[in-house]
């Protein structure tokens, strides 16, 4: 009988042994998902203010396009003979360049 005894104090203290293991496992595990979750959150916050910026640069570039457009447009109405010569020797040299 004491071997019984001993037996199932070996076998509690494996099974103490292996609950501990898994108690230790599953806390490293809960820790690894707080920190992925944290840094996800922070990934997701920078993707939000580069998207931010990007929309910010895009519009900075719209608005610069439209300007240089419209001076463009000024300029040709002023001068518009100016305008057609370049066109036109841009053109020819164009056709130049295509014809090698």
């Amino acid at each position: 009988m004491p071997e019984t005894g001993t037996n199932k104090s070996a076998a509690s203290a494996a099974a103490e042994l292996a609950g501990s293991k898994s108690t230790r496992a599953a806390a490293e595990m809960d820790a690894a998902t707080t920190e992925a979750e944290a840094a996800r959150h922070d990934l997701e916050a920078d993707l939000r203010a580069l998207r931010e910026d990007v929309a910010r640069l895009g519009e900075t570039v719209a608005s610069m396009a439209q300007d240089r457009a419209n001076a463009l447009d000024e300029a040709v109405h002023r001068n518009p003979w100016s305008a057609v010569v370049a066109a036109v020797c841009v053109g020819f040299c164009l056709g130049l360049r295509a014809r090698r």
